[in-house]
């Protein structure tokens, strides 16, 4: 019996242009891009469809922008009788998945989202951090090399081969050369403005924690898995863990080893890109993975289940 897993995308994987052709095409997609401008107040659309003002890759309007994305995704995608037995996301589609596991309203989800984007924007002004890919290492190799320096760790652990390392700008400039010395092929630095899933986003992980005592949460009704735990989430989880996530490490490998384990074969990214799915596709060779961004994709994936 197959069993499936929706991915749900995070920070770095937007684009101008993600969503139009969504919302063009699907009621349900127009139904949470409207409602999204109605709760932001300011035009979310505006920002993903064409981004004249240059605002898609500042946190406040990244993070709302690509949970409005993907969860219009999302919605398209049950709609057309695609559904999963679990939920994953990364980072920030952690909340999607919350939605989508019924943890959270999507409306709540939305606004929390909003407050988690502007504390770690302004966390980042603060902190002046940043983030870099590591290409060829072993966690553990990397994590040596970050003891050699006060404010550099290794936030994700995304596939093999990939880690992500977080911290002060000016030392995570200087550890290339050292990861390179250990025998990394590359570090490559992200698109992000700060250093997430570190201890420099402290001051945001406190803001949230206050603020998320005015949500209501739920028991999830389809089984959800945590970037901090790599493992299954309660209600409490989600409410300790959502703060909790913005200054620890996103275990993606480790969650998606977790699925597997359970029995899940095919896995499907909601969203943005094919970013997560490529990460899945080098942490095991024995599952299907598809995306969902567009219409054609969409097609795609309906009929490959089919068969």
């Amino acid at each position: 019996m197959v069993k499936k897993a929706f991915l749900f995308s995070g920070q770095g994987a937007q684009y101008p242009g993600m969503g139009k052709d969504l919302y063009d095409k699907f009621g349900e997609a127009r139904r949470i891009f409207d409602k999204a401008n109605e709760i932001l107040g300011w035009d979310v659309k505006e920002v993903c469809f064409t981004d004249a003002n240059g605002l898609l890759n500042k946190t406040k309007y990244t993070q709302p922008a690509l949970f409005t994305t993907t969860m219009a995704a999302y919605y398209v995608a049950i709609t057309h009788g695609i559904t999963a037995d679990a939920f994953a996301g990364f980072s920030l589609g952690e909340i999607t998945a919350l939605v989508a596991s019924e943890i959270l309203s999507f409306e709540d989800g939305l606004r929390i989202v909003n407050l988690r984007a502007r504390f770690m924007d302004k966390a980042a002004e603060v902190t002046k951090g940043g983030m870099s890919a590591v290409i060829g290492l072993s966690p553990e190799d990397v994590t040596e090399v970050c003891k050699q320096f006060d404010e550099v760790i290794v936030a994700n652990d995304n596939c093999p081969g990939q880690v992500v390392i977080s911290g002060k700008i000016d030392e995570i400039e200087k550890i290339s050369a050292a990861l390179k010395a250990k025998g990394a092929k590359r570090v490559l630095p992200l698109k992000v403005s700060g250093a997430f899933h570190s201890n420099l986003m402290q001051t945001a992980k406190n803001k949230l924690a206050i603020e998320l005592k005015k949500f209501t949460f739920q028991e999830p009704t389809t089984k959800i898995v945590s970037n901090v735990s790599a493992d299954y989430m309660t209600k409490e989880d989600a409410i300790n863990f959502l703060p909790q996530q913005i200054t620890t490490g996103v275990r993606f490998r480790e969650s998606i080893n977790r699925l597997i384990a359970d029995g899940f074969d095919v896995f499907i990214e909601i969203g943005v890109k094919k970013t997560l799915v490529g990460f899945v596709n080098k942490i095991s060779k024995d599952v299907k993975t598809f995306n969902i961004e567009d219409s054609q994709s969409l097609k795609h994936t309906i009929e490959a289940l089919k068969e």
